[in-house]
């Protein structure tokens, strides 16, 4: 943590309220982890100090409409387009551009129009700065992540406008690359920056500003000592004031919200270099950057904190914001969780290569949703993405997410740097194996501060070229200059990328509808599904155009293809059938991947098709 210099005017001996802010356009239906989490800590360690949470995205949320607020906060350039129209109203012109520009796909954003939702935005916060007396609290702190920076500063500015000495502390992943001096000169409001883990730096501050006569003026060094080690230590996230304030909007407001909760801190995936090991860690994120190491709760206190937030909100609906869910203690959490007797709904992010079984017992828990990272159909991509998956093990998983019911959220990331025509061809051949299950979800590649490819762009074709050139039309250019923003902006083989994705972003299109529209109706059955008949199979395959392609197999055909609803290697296949000639077993192999019917990598097979009575309870059908 870095403090600008600032005098403190707390002249009292009783402690000073501290205030934490959420700003649009952070999701509206969950209250912010990083408030809660916040405040939750300050209150264990400073009982005697009164902690406000105000999470002003719900009420922003409110003024504009549900299903609007929730398109704009989707979509990055969007949502910070609006809030900067009002705090660099000089820009308007080129923001206004840029937000037809970034809008033109969702006519609900296009219709309501700049103007008119930062006119409603900017009447929220001035509602909002007008409802409280800012002159009573010690310390204002901001939690600026995703889509909350531009809302955050206009805040800030109108009201050090009028409290010029209310101490205000920023925080949060939008800031992570920020140097105070530099934040400073463009915001001379800020007068602290936090970078990493919010709780000890932001205690230390409370400490100094609401319990003692002046803050520190020394900087605070940043580093893994500053970090919370054993989770476990941490409370339970404090979210009373996000309900409170829910309540007061009326029942025309009410919804059930998710809760969002931590099971873990960092990524563990990420390993650095060593003598006998390369690296790991996705060659695209920047997530981690305000965490060192890896961090995880035991599987009995996420369970303790689920329980004691379902019971306390009377909620169902939890969303774990960790950057993957851990691996280690997973089956003991969700066999607690499954055991509950509670019917929850869950969301967590998973890697592609997490086990059949442990998909299975998060099904039973309640995991109704995840976000697979899928990222490419493409093996030799996967491998340049460092993602140390294939593109077997991609469909694998789509596969079982699709048999059990989950939504597998999964994106299917385009213009990668550096990709070939080689690259393109195998996407397009596996997409087609693929077709059966839920799309995947084309998002086009954007370059973040501090990831790998960031860290070595010669190794991926491109230069470095400062900010993303749309930051230069949210901020003057004397401004954007000085900050480093998040996404950053390159040059290299940016057509030729555009051009070789053409045909993907066309099929992707193209899935997208012709599932939609085979999906219809109330339980529709599977694209590719199939009968046991106990000694013979029947798979059948329904086409977009209503027609139908039935296959029967016979009682070998049947347990070969049974045996590969998970992926099995040619020489499991034929130990399962010692007695069947290599050659016959080859070609009912070719045959099935030839009709589409099994996937094929590496001697590796996988049988597409799910069975046709899915189930609500579906890992009791098996894979």
């Amino acid at each position: 943590m870095y403090t600008a210099e600032h005098k403190s005017d707390n002249r009292n001996t009783a402690p000073r309220p501290v205030v934490l802010i959420s700003a649009p356009w952070a999701m509206y239906n969950r209250p912010s982890i990083q408030l809660g989490a916040l405040k939750a800590h300050l209150r264990l360690r400073f009982p005697d100090v009164p902690i406000r949470a105000e999470h002003l995205h719900l009420q922003a949320a409110a003024a504009v409409g549900y299903p609007l607020y929730q398109s704009i906060s989707e979509r990055t350039w969007v949502a910070e387009s609006v809030a900067a129209a009002l705090l660099f109203p000089d820009q308007g012109p080129a923001i206004q551009r840029l937000f037809v520009r970034e809008s033109r796909h969702n006519p609900a954003i296009h219709t309501a129009g700049l103007s008119a939702l930062a006119q409603t935005l900017g009447r929220a916060c001035d509602r909002f700065i007008a409802g409280i007396d800012w002159s009573a609290f010690g310390l204002a702190g901001f939690s600026v992540s995703l889509c909350q920076l531009t809302c955050s500063l206009v805040l800030i500015r109108r009201i050090k406008r009028k409290y010029p000495e209310l101490p205000v502390v920023v925080g949060g992943a939008s800031f992570s690359g920020e140097s105070l001096a530099a934040l400073a000169a463009a915001f001379p409001e800020i007068d602290h920056l936090i970078q990493g883990e919010g709780e000890t730096a932001l205690a230390e501050l409370t400490d100094a500003l609401c319990r003692s006569q002046e803050a520190s003026r020394s900087p605070l060094p940043d580093g893994p000592s500053r970090q919370i080690q054993d989770l476990d230590e941490l409370p339970a996230p404090d979210f009373d004031d996000y309900f409170a304030q829910l309540q007061r909007l009326g029942p025309a407001k009410q919804f059930h919200p998710v809760l969002p909760l931590e099971a873990s801190r960092g990524c563990w995936w990420i390993r650095k270099p060593t003598p006998d090991r390369p690296a790991q860690g996705c060659a695209f994120c920047n997530l981690n950057r305000h965490w060192t190491g890896y961090r995880a709760k035991s599987p009995r206190k996420v369970a303790e904190e689920i329980t004691a937030l379902s019971t306390r909100h009377k909620v169902l609906g939890f969303s774990f914001m960790d950057n993957l869910l851990p691996r280690k203690g997973a089956a003991e959490l969700f066999a607690a969780l499954a055991e509950s007797g509670r019917d929850y709904r869950l969301f967590g992010e998973i890697r592609a290569d997490t086990p059949p079984t442990l998909l299975a017992a998060m099904r039973r828990a309640g995991m109704r949703e995840v976000q697979v990272g899928v990222e490419a159909l493409s093996s030799a991509l996967l491998t340049r993405m460092n993602k140390g998956t294939s593109a077997l093990d991609n469909i694998e998983v789509m596969r079982h997410c699709e048999v059990l019911g989950i939504h597998h959220g999964g994106n299917l990331l385009l213009r990668f740097p550096g990709s070939t025509a080689e690259d393109i061809e195998e996407t397009l051949t596996n997409m087609e194996f693929a077709a059966p299950y839920l799309p995947l979800n084309p998002v086009s590649f954007w370059l973040g501060l501090e990831s790998p490819v960031f860290r070595d762009p010669r190794g991926h074709g491109i230069r470095l070229t400062g900010n993303d050139p749309r930051w230069s039309v949210l901020f003057p250019p004397q401004i954007a200059r000085t900050l480093r923003f998040m996404m950053q902006g390159y040059v290299g083989g940016k057509r030729e990328q555009r051009r070789l994705w053409r045909p993907v972003e066309h099929r992707a299109r193209q899935w997208a509808r012709e599932y939609a529209h085979s999906m219809r109706g109330l339980n529709p059955a599977p694209i590719l599904g199939y009968q046991d008949g106990a000694d013979f199979l029947i798979i059948t395959h329904r086409r977009p155009d209503k027609t139908h392609d039935a296959h029967r197999l016979p009682q070998a055909s049947r347990r070969i293809y049974l045996f590969c609803r998970k992926s099995r290697t040619r020489n499991q296949i034929q130990s399962l059938l010692p007695h069947l000639a290599a050659d016959k077993l080859d070609g009912f192999l070719r045959m099935m991947v030839d009709k589409r019917l099994m996937f094929s990598e590496c001697e590796r097979f996988l049988s597409l098709a799910v069975p046709m009575d899915r189930c609500a309870e579906g890992f009791q059908c098996g894979l």
